[in-house]
Formats: C-alpha cells, structure tokens, sequence
C-alpha cells in the first residue's frame, strides 16, 4: 500500500484518474473537505429508503394475516381486514426499517467496526485535517504507482505493509 501527499487538490485528481484506469489499482482519496464540483454519489438514502418501504409493508403484511387468516375475529362488527386501523403500526414499522437499515448501510459504508487501519498511522494523513491532499492505493504495482505518483507532484510518498 502506497500514501502519497499532494498539494494541491487538482494534482491529487490528476494522479487519482490515471491511476483509477488501471483495473488493480484501488485509489482511495483523502482531503479535509469534499473535491470540488462532486455531487453526493451517496446509496444510503435509497438504502433507507428500501429499509422503509420493507418494514412498512411487512408491518401491513404481518396485520393482515393475523387478523384475516390466523386470529380473525368479530371486534364490533368490523370486517376482517379493517386497514385503516393497520396505519399507526405500519407506519412506526416503516421508520423503524428505515432507521435499522440506515445505521446497518452506515456501517458498511464506512467498513466499520474496523479497529485498525495502517492507513490512520502514516505520517500523510496528519495533514488531512489541516487541508493537505492524500491518495492511498492498494492492490497494485508499487513501481509503477511511485512513477506515476512523483509525476503528478506528490510530495511525499510512503511504502506501508507488506
């Protein structure tokens, strides 16, 4: 795994693309705020959303079985399937399945829990948060990714694990 330190945030893009076309190559980039002119490429809101919509209609699910075919019973008249009083517990079920699968699809977004990371170590990364630009790449010719670092203008490059 190679952390290379850049200057500028142009220069880190410039050495990310290049870097992103070879197939073995995982470019990882670190700043301390979001690249300019990137939009949210996010999936937790759709995953959320999936969450949502899985909890809400297993709750209704769930409410008309019970009370249609497992455990009908004659509550004043009412017919089996009386849905509106299924809303309230739908709804709650809903939130909840949009909740649980928000936290799930944060944590495997960010790979958590991961107690440790070499990354978090090198010397590169106490820059981020003061505005410096880091890339990390893995999986890939370490020669090859030196050259191409040091001809985008990285400047410092580091060599860490195996």
């Amino acid at each position: 795994m190679i952390i290379a330190a850049f200057a500028t945030e142009s220069a880190l893009h410039e050495a990310a693309v290049e870097l992103r076309r070879d197939r073995a190559c995982r470019v990882e980039t670190y700043g301390a705020a979001p690249p300019s002119g990137m939009g949210t490429s996010s999936i937790l809101p759709l995953v959320m959303l999936g969450g949502g919509m899985v909890g809400g209609v297993g709750g209704f699910g769930m409410q008309v079985y019970a009370t249609t075919l497992a455990y009908p019973q004659d509550i004043g008249g009412r017919p089996d399937f009386s849905w509106p009083s299924y809303i309230p517990a739908s709804f709650e079920l809903a939130v909840m399945g949009a909740i649980l699968a928000g936290i799930i699809g944060y944590f495997i977004a960010v790979r958590l829990p991961r107690l440790y990371d070499p990354v978090d170590e090198a010397g590169s990364m106490q820059d981020v948060m003061t505005g410096g630009h880091v890339a990390v790449v893995r999986g890939a010719d370490n020669g090859q990714v030196r050259d191409t670092l040091a001809r985008h203008g990285a400047l410092r490059i580091e060599e860490i694990g195996p």
